[in-house]
């Protein structure tokens, strides 16, 4: 009996998951406060709750008592906690404007302060394929590989991180932030934690190496 060696290689290798942007796309351009979110470039530590889950219902019908039919019920998404460490400077309030921007506020004077006319973001969040283009390989020259068919593919050599995986989330708005407790005795650092709920999302994924993930169409 023969043994074959499947040596691993980079048509093998899984998606790294320490390597993402996240970027907000508001759905209001005439709120100031949302639509300051798109010029802002935020580095999360860590994105979780990107799953859906489907109910059952069951359902009994005389005459095929073997088994309870499961007919698809409501389809639920987690929301999705997005964490980053706290830092100085005129961005770094911009997800506790988001957040009280969607409700209305008294102020000082009694007067009403009322929302802006959407407070939803979608989101755009790309896994970066990994490892980086090395010197030689960012010229823009185009390079013929393989796919896992055999087939023979053109590939750019962009001097920009290729996305292997994108996820198209719709239609978020912030439900909960929160901040590390404040510990003197701690060696640690203040991290924000922001919990979204939204209403869906899309994926898209890379066909092979250095190719970016198709685009998700707009809906």
């Amino acid at each position: 009996m023969a043994f074959i060696n499947n040596r691993g290689s980079m048509e093998t290798d899984p998606l790294r998951n320490f390597r993402f942007l996240v970027t907000f796309n508001p759905q209001d351009s005439t709120n100031s406060t949302i639509a300051a979110l798109k010029s802002v470039k935020f580095g999360f530590t860590s994105v979780s709750g990107l799953s859906i889950a489907t109910d059952s219902i069951p359902y009994r019908e005389g005459g095929y008592n073997t088994t309870v039919h499961q007919i698809p019920g409501q389809s639920t998404f987690t929301p999705i906690t997005l964490q980053r460490g706290v830092m100085l400077g005129a961005n770094a309030d911009r997800h506790w404007k988001w957040m009280r921007n969607i409700f209305s506020t008294m102020n000082a004077g009694g007067t009403l302060r009322t929302v802006g006319q959407n407070f939803r973001c979608d989101l755009d969040i790309q896994v970066l394929a990994h490892p980086t283009p090395a010197a030689g390989e960012e010229d823009g020259t185009a390079t013929t590989v393989k796919d896992t068919a055999g087939k023979d593919v053109t590939k750019t050599n962009n001097s920009t991180d290729t996305v292997g995986m994108r996820f198209k989330v719709y239609n978020a708005w912030p439900t909960a932030i929160a901040y590390s407790d404040l510990n003197a005795g701690d060696n640690a650092l203040l991290v924000e934690q922001m919990t979204l709920i939204h209403e869906g999302f899309d994926i898209s994924i890379g066909t092979t190496i250095g190719t970016d993930a198709t685009a998700i169409p707009a809906t």
